[in-house]
Order: C-alpha cells, then sequence, then structure tokens
C-alpha cells in the first residue's frame, strides 16, 4: 500500500507491509505548511493524502497521523516538524510545518467514510464513481474555506463600526457661515463605507445559511446518517466555498482600507484598533487556498455544469445556486438592459435577472475560449490556464456574488416587519448594483446586455441615491452587529460616540507619553555644546 502527500503524488513508496500506509514527502518542497497548532505541540493531526494501491491512486483520503510522543512532545522518527516562525500577524497560533520520510502509520488510521483497504490491500467503497466519491472529500474539506469566510466577515464589520460610528461624530468643513458637518455626510464619504456596509450585511445573511448547511451535512456524516445527496451536496459546497472564500476575503480587505483611511490620521494610531484588524484579516487571502487558485476549483466544477446548460438540460443541486441555468440559453438570448430609472434598475428582481445574465454570459464565454484553446492544440491544463483571465476568474466572482443576493433575497422574503425589509432591500440593491458597476460594468457591454451610456449612469446614480438614503441608517445598522466595546478596543469607535474623550485618554494614559524621556539630559547637553559651531 501506499499513501503520499497530495503534492507527492506523483512519486509512491513501495511497501511489503500489508497492514501499514507509508507516507512520504520526497523534498521540503512537499511538506505540509501552516498547520495551526503543529508547530509547537500537536501531538495529531488529520492529513489528506492521495491514496495510492498497486500503483492506482484512488485520490485524495483522510488519515489520522500521530504526530509527536504525548510524553515528550517530540516528533516521532519519520517525522521532521518546526515551528514556521513569526508572521504578520496571529502569532499567537504556532503554525507549524511537516516533511514525512517512510512514516508508517497502521491501516485503521484511514477515515473510511468513503472507502476502506482491506488487510489484504483491496480497494472497497460505497461510492463506485470516482467523482461522487471525490465531492464527498471535499465536502468534508470545505470546513476550513466557509470558516474563512464568516471570520472576514466579522473581521471587515469591526472596521466599519469603528469607521462609520467616527464619520458620525467627526465634523469637517461645510457651507460658508454655518457648522461644520459630520464627514458621513458628505457624498465621497458615503460611497467610500455604505457599501461596504451593504456588503457586511449581505455575507452575515449568506455566511449564517451556508454555515447551517455545512454543519448539517458535515453532522449527518460523523452520524452516520448522511443525506441521499450528500454526494452532490459536497460537490456543491466545495464550488461554492471556492468562491464565498476569496470573495469575502476581496471584499472586505478593501473594506478594512477604506475604513483606516476613512478615520484621516487617527486611523493610523495602534488605539484606534483598525491595524490589528488589518493584519488579522491579512492572511484569510491565502490560507485554506490562495483566493485566486482556490476561485479556479469553483470554476472547474461550473465548466463540467456548462455542456448540460448548452444542451438545455435540466439543472438542479442540492443549495439550488445554479438551478437557473437550466434556463441559460434563454436568459442569454432574451435578457437586455431596458431600466428607464433608478427606481427601476434598483428593483431586487432587475438585479438578480442582470447578475444571471452575467453569469450564463461568462460561463458560455469561458467554456467557448477554454474549446478554442484546445482545438489550437493546447492540453487541457494550458486551455484552462489561458481561460483564467478575463474568463474564468471573473465567472467565478459574478457566480458567488448571485449565490450571495439569492440568498438575501430569500432572506428579505421571510421578513415580517415592513421597516426591516425596506431596509434589507435597500442593501441588497446597493450591494447589487455596486459589484456590477465595480466588477461587471465592460461585460455588460461586451455581452451585448448594455449598449448606450444611459445603463452605467442610472447604475452610478442609483448607487449614489441608495447610499444617501442608508446614510441616516448606517449607525444603527453597525451598532446591530457590532461586538461590545470591550472586544472592538478602539478609542474611535466606542459606542458612547465619545471619540475625543477616548482619543484623549488613549494618548494620555501612558506615563511615557506625557513625560520627558529619561534621555533628555542628551539632547540638552547636545544642543548647548553644538548650536554655536559651524561645520563649514
Amino acid at each position: 500500500m501506499e499513501v503520499t502527500q497530495e503534492a507527492c503524488a506523483q512519486q509512491p513508496l513501495t511497501t511489503k507491509r500489508s497492514k501499514f500506509f507509508v507516507l512520504n514527502s520526497p523534498d521540503f518542497e512537499a511538506a505540509k505548511c501552516w498547520a495551526g497548532g503543529l508547530g509547537q505541540t500537536a501531538m495529531f493531526g488529520t492529513v489528506y493524502a492521495q491514496l495510492i494501491l498497486d500503483n492506482v491512486n484512488y485520490g485524495l483520503h483522510a488519515f489520522v497521523v500521530p504526530f509527536r510522543d504525548p510524553k515528550t512532545l517530540l516528533p516521532f522518527p519519520g517525522l521532521e516538524i518546526g515551528d514556521m516562525g513569526g508572521k504578520i500577524g496571529l502569532n499567537g497560533i504556532d503554525n507549524g510545518f511537516v516533511q514525512f520520510t517512510n512514516y508508517e502509520i497502521p491501516r485503521v488510521n484511514l477515515l473510511n467514510k468513503i472507502a476502506d483497504v482491506s488487510e489484504d490491500g483491496r480497494y472497497i467503497t460505497p461510492i463506485k464513481d470516482p467523482n461522487r466519491r471525490h465531492g464527498a472529500a471535499l465536502g468534508s474539506l470545505s470546513a476550513g474555506r466557509v470558516n474563512i469566510a464568516a471570520m472576514v466577515d466579522a473581521l471587515g464589520a469591526k472596521a466599519l463600526t469603528i469607521a462609520i460610528r467616527y464619520a458620525a461624530v467627526r465634523k469637517q468643513f461645510g457651507p460658508n457661515g454655518k457648522e461644520e458637518m459630520p464627514i458621513l455626510e458628505y457624498q465621497s464619504h458615503q460611497l467610500r463605507l455604505i457599501p461596504y456596509l451593504a456588503a457586511a450585511y449581505v455575507l452575515r445573511n449568506f455566511n449564517t445559511y451556508f454555515s447551517e448547511r455545512f454543519y448539517e451535512f458535515t453532522m449527518n456524516n460523523i452520524l452516520g446518517t448522511s443525506l441521499p445527496n450528500a454526494p452532490e451536496m459536497g460537490i456543491e459546497i466545495h464550488g461554492v466555498s471556492s468562491a464565498a472564500k476569496p470573495m469575502a476575503g476581496w471584499i472586505m480587505k478593501d473594506a478594512v482600507q477604506e475604513c483606516r483611511e476613512c478615520c484621516g490620521g487617527h486611523g493610523y494610531l495602534h488605539a484606534a484598533g483598525l491595524g490589528d484588524v488589518r493584519n488579522e484579516l491579512d492572511p484569510n487571502l491565502t490560507y485554506e487556498g490562495e483566493n485566486h487558485v482556490l476561485i479556479q476549483q469553483t470554476v472547474n466544477w461550473l465548466l463540467k455544469i456548462a455542456p448540460q446548460m448548452i444542451e438545455g438540460r435540466q439543472i438542479s443541486t442540492p443549495l439550488q445556486s445554479v438551478d437557473f441555468l437550466s434556463n441559460g440559453l434563454n436568459i442569454l438570448k432574451n435578457s437586455r438592459f431596458t431600466a428607464r430609472g433608478t427606481d427601476e434598475i434598483s428593483h431586487p428582481e432587475s438585479i438578480i435577472k442582470t447578475f444571471q445574465w452575467i453569469v450564463v454570459y461568462l460561463l458560455k464565454a469561458t467554456h467557448d475560449k477554454v474549446g478554442e484553446e484546445l482545438k489550437a492544440g493546447k492540453d487541457l491544463f494550458e486551455a484552462k490556464n489561458n481561460s483564467q483571465v478575463y474568463y474564468g476568474k471573473s465567472l467565478g466572482i459574478a457566480f458567488i456574488q448571485h449565490f450571495f443576493l439569492q440568498r438575501m433575497l430569500v432572506t428579505i422574503s421571510e421578513a415580517e416587519n415592513h421597516a426591516i425589509k425596506a431596509v434589507l432591500t435597500k442593501i441588497l440593491s446597493l450591494f447589487g448594483l455596486w459589484s456590477i458597476e465595480k466588477w461587471h460594468m465592460a461585460t455588460l457591454f461586451k455581452g451585448g446586455f448594455a449598449s448606450s451610456a444611459l445603463a452605467p449612469t442610472l447604475i452610478q446614480d442609483a448607487i449614489l441615491k441608495l447610499c444617501a438614503d442608508l446614510k441616516d441608517d448606517a449607525v444603527g445598522l453597525v451598532d446591530a452587529i457590532a461586538v461590545p466595546d470591550f472586544i472592538l478596543r478602539s478609542c474611535l469607535g466606542s459606542s458612547d460616540g465619545q471619540v475625543y474623550k477616548r482619543l484623549k485618554e488613549s494618548m494620555t494614559k501612558d506615563e511615557y507619553n506625557m513625560n520627558r524621556p529619561p534621555w533628555w539630559k542628551e539632547v540638552v547637553n547636545y544642543a548647548e555644546n553644538n548650536s554655536a559651531k559651524s561645520k563649514l
């Protein structure tokens, strides 16, 4: 039996011991890095690796692997383990690396929910279709991506709480002879912050739904009561999470930076709390899959669905994220920009239909681009690689944004309070139109959905109007999702609005700040002895 890490699948290792698996990393390039807790203390871990039996690769499987002797915390022979060292942030997590050298683990350490290996070396699985089996494995592997999307949502909300509360209090300039205005009253400031506030709500709504579906899927697997469509759900969870994690990270990365800049010089203070948020959010853009690479997993999944759409076949998935593609050809043929006013273009149904057209157009365009590359003699890897920029990546972004909006629309339809429903509808509309303007405007013209300047003009006018409409609710909206002050830890974002009181406290509480330095005599002596002497 042979087991290698995924990166080493092409270099199997032979063993004569039939009741053991062997893990091997031929060089440090194949080492596993960034495992949290591994650097100093972890005694066990779950390792995902390619399972190879008699030179046949059965794909990704999970193994329980002992790392350290519980009595000494020293790595077992055959393992090289270490801490990765200091990082930009999150240094409380001892991220580590491990390299395997012919490391044997018992046969029973294979987590055999989806497959097993008998004592005589036979591969046994209840899921005969390799794609379905791979999907079942990927569903569990998606946990980190599901959680990261929620983590960046929380970090972004923290930054927005600080920046919006500060913007409601901080006054600057105004009409001649009149009182200065809070900076949140300025249109430019509204455009810098409020679309991200809308994004925070859309993401929070989506992450709540998606986390519930994922944990339902996981618990059914753990309890042995797998859902009847578990393999398909595992594949869809993998496809959705592989786009949700990058999109949430990219949006909130920009949101945190904008919040920092919107607080001016004070936002650069450590006491403002925004620097820590930025550092804590930053690694989310790379771990559990570097975003630009990860979103290709979503694109590959969508490309497998493309032929069904092109053939006009019925498409149905457990989470219904792509069911609208059943009508894809009709959407592509008949959908066009028809709005004539900001109210019409801001309607959720209009925005959803626009996004459906964008997804269908980009899916067909990406599918056709890959086909052209293959006809030109490229292999499949190179064909897909040459179809990412302006095609695949844009497709993955549009797909997940549509699913965000789709789930938000469901939540709005279930809301019973009319005032809440009205605010949430504006939030959906703002996020949708802002996303179109930010990511997809060129696609609307390239694909023929829009053909005149009216489209971008109305979209921009509607965005500004929605920002103004939500401006007076902005503080209330961040208050609803804000963490308590003792967690927020920001002199600018305190819930009592006492910005300048908290700011002064942060500057004066340190004894060093309010006293001359212990080396003051050196400065005075140097000035007295050198002030009158010219060096020329």
